[in-house]
């Protein structure tokens, strides 16, 4: 069995802050904008390192990969023109029209509305797959963390201090 407790100094404005951290915990966008920097600094790297973890397959045609050095020299896999690696990697739709950030107050999305983003992810019949979203297990347990963080700081705001709970004795 559980038991969970909670000793108050001040009953009455202990729930009124919990009831208003229960309603805070009903608008996650604050953390929501907090993961879309994160999401995009990921990019960030994946791009920078043709891939993370896994490597971008290389590009096979000879053909292809002479006309795009003459056409686009230096350029790394998936950065032919920069559109794809601007729609992932920017911080709002001003950066890239072609930018997802949709933040509501219980559900993110966040990605790229280039046509093409597809067909690399996935792959086709004469495309290999080029994974450009790799989350990690790392990537999900700190985005975990980043909820849980936000989450405490909401509680220790709404219901702690000197009228909520009594320090680290206020949940036992």
């Amino acid at each position: 069995m559980v038991t969970i407790a909670i000793e108050t100094v001040g009953e009455e404005r202990f729930i009124r802050g919990f009831n208003r951290y229960v309603a805070d915990m009903e608008d996650f966008s604050e953390v929501f904008e907090e993961l879309a920097e994160d999401f995009w600094e990921r990019e960030e790297k994946v791009f920078n390192k043709e891939g993370s973890p896994l490597r971008f397959k290389e590009l096979t045609s000879a053909r292809y990969i002479a006309w795009k050095s003459k056409n686009y020299p230096g350029r790394k896999i998936m950065e032919l023109t920069g559109r794809l690696k601007g729609s992932l990697t920017g911080t709002d739709q001003a950066d890239s029209q072609d930018t997802v950030k949709i933040i509501r107050k219980k559900s993110a999305e966040f990605g790229s509305k280039v046509p093409y983003v597809h067909r690399h992810q996935m792959g086709t019949h004469g495309m290999p797959k080029r994974e450009i979203v790799q989350l990690t297990d790392q990537d999900k347990v700190r985005w975990s963390r980043i909820i849980q963080r936000w989450s405490f700081e909401k509680l220790q705001a709404d219901v702690g201090g000197p009228y909520g709970m009594r320090g680290s004795q206020g949940l036992r």
